[in-house]
């Protein structure tokens, strides 16, 4: 075989040697940029629950202690609305109690750019009811390839981008991951419709005043950088009650939400198959390719380097004919 392959043509052998080195390029430099791109197609469902919360009952105005709770959330995509540069995705959040009362909701719809996941500013996007919120940031993850520095980063409860610093590398489920965090707040996110009870908010029980809720969250991502998939998140969150002289009353939510274990095993094995995907078509294919085509092209070099040495030791041969010959020949 091996034999074989020397004695090939030199044109074979530098045709063969372009081709590979060609095919080469095409993985890293083509194949591999193209596969980073966020899809059109999404369909997700995370949980992040706290088993100890503290809530504001509505109907009583009572405070509740140690209730567990689970925020739900699903994101979609929505494929007619996107293009080659831009993708639409709409994402639900319901955060209940274990018995099922919600006590918080929100939806957003955002276009994003499908390579850096920075969000657009097209397609009918909106943050619960309000079409006027300006969506800024990355909309719902990381960029592929994700660098340990700092992102900014829309959150849909406060309505704004915060900063996403980076921490530190660490790992999760064996896979290595890049931890950011940000912390922002308290903002005020709405004015309740109703007045509540004074003794509600520490305030005369024949009084009813006017309140605001204000939000305040610290989030923690655990991202995969080649994927730029959230492995595992944290969020530690707060809300409080603000009478009209912006005095804080009450605290109306609070709860360190932890995403559902068996989620962050899901996430961390589509991670690393993509992780392993990327080593492949970036790295392995390419200098395969590299190394075979450098091969052809010593084998190449042998043949020239062979068939130079034959030429070169012809002469030699018809200057050291012997005598006798030389005498038989006259």
């Amino acid at each position: 075989m091996i034999d074989a392959l020397i004695r090939l043509p030199k044109t074979v052998l530098i045709a063969g040697a372009a081709f590979l080195v060609t095919v080469a390029a095409l993985f890293r430099f083509y194949v591999y940029p193209h596969t980073l791109v966020l899809p059109l197609e999404q369909t997700r469902v995370y949980r992040m629950a706290s088993p100890s919360a503290t809530y504001l009952d509505s109907a009583t105005f009572q405070l509740r202690t140690g209730v567990p709770v689970e925020n739900t959330v699903s994101l979609y995509g929505d494929p007619s609305a996107g293009d080659d540069r831009t993708a639409v995705w709409v994402e639900f959040s319901s955060l209940e109690t274990g018995d099922g009362q919600r006590l918080d909701y929100h939806e957003r719809r955002t276009a994003f750019d499908r390579r850096t996941g920075e969000a657009v500013n097209c397609c009918g996007e909106y943050v619960d009811d309000d079409t006027g919120v300006s969506q800024t940031g990355l909309a719902f993850r990381l960029p592929f390839h994700a660098e340990p520095r700092t992102y900014e980063m829309f959150d849909p409860v406060l309505k704004r981008q915060a900063p996403l610093r980076f921490e530190r590398a660490e790992t999760v489920e064996g896979v290595p991951v890049y931890r950011y965090t940000y912390s922002a707040g308290p903002v005020k996110v709405e004015d309740l419709p109703d007045q509540v009870p004074g003794a509600s908010v520490g305030l005369p029980s024949w009084r009813r005043i006017s309140v605001s809720r204000y939000t305040e969250i610290t989030r923690t991502l655990w991202v995969e950088p080649e994927s730029g998939l959230t492995v595992k998140a944290e969020e530690r969150r707060r809300d409080t009650l603000r009478t009209p002289d912006q005095v804080e009353r009450q605290t109306s939510f609070q709860a360190d939400l932890v995403m559902n274990e068996g989620d962050v095993q899901a996430r961390a094995a589509e991670a690393a198959r993509f992780r392993q995907w990327i080593v492949l078509v970036r790295d392995v294919v390419p200098v395969g390719f590299l190394v075979l085509g450098g091969v052809l092209l010593a084998m190449y070099a042998w043949q020239r380097a062979a068939r130079l040495a034959r030429r070169l030791s012809a002469p030699q041969d018809e200057q050291q004919v012997p005598g006798h010959d030389l005498a038989n020949a006259g």
